[in-house]
This record gives C-alpha cells, sequence and structure tokens, in this order.
C-alpha cells in the first residue's frame, strides 16, 4: 500500500486489488496479446464520503510507481462500483 496526497490536499491510500489476465484485449491487434495490468484502488482516507476508485496500470510493484505517477493515476481513476 501507498499514501499520496491530491491537488486538493486529501490524503489518498493506493492498493493493488488484482490483476487482470492479459487474454481480452482492449482494441483488436493482429498477433500479439495484451500484457497484464495492475488494478489499482484509490480510497480517501481524509474524506470518508469520497468514493473509492480504481484503474489498471502496467503490471508491476506498486513501489515502483512515483507520486506523480499515481497522482496522475488518481486523476483519470473512474470512481469504483
Amino acid at each position: 500500500m501507498r499514501w499520496l496526497t491530491d491537488d486538493a490536499g486529501r490524503r489518498w491510500s493506493a492498493e493493488r486489488v488484482g490483476r487482470t489476465s492479459g487474454m481480452v484485449p482492449a482494441k483488436k491487434t493482429k498477433n500479439a496479446f495484451p500484457e497484464p495490468a495492475d488494478i489499482i484502488r484509490f480510497e480517501c482516507a481524509s474524506d470518508r464520503s469520497e468514493q473509492a476508485r480504481e484503474v489498471t496500470a502496467r503490471a508491476g510493484l506498486l513501489e515502483q510507481l512515483t507520486e506523480t505517477e499515481l497522482r496522475a493515476l488518481l486523476n483519470v481513476a473512474p470512481r469504483a462500483p
């Protein structure tokens, strides 16, 4: 789990909650299978009324992402169901 602060000053946790198989292509390709991707869930610790968000990112260790990269993912992440 990682912690980050958004542009509004709210504190978020980022946690890998799963991984896609990579077997279902998002767009048609001729010969290449898509690579697996991590599913990252963001939860706001400083504002519990803020809905959790989830996004996929390249597979790997969450610790390898910089805070700037995490913040960019948070900004594009849709609200989780």
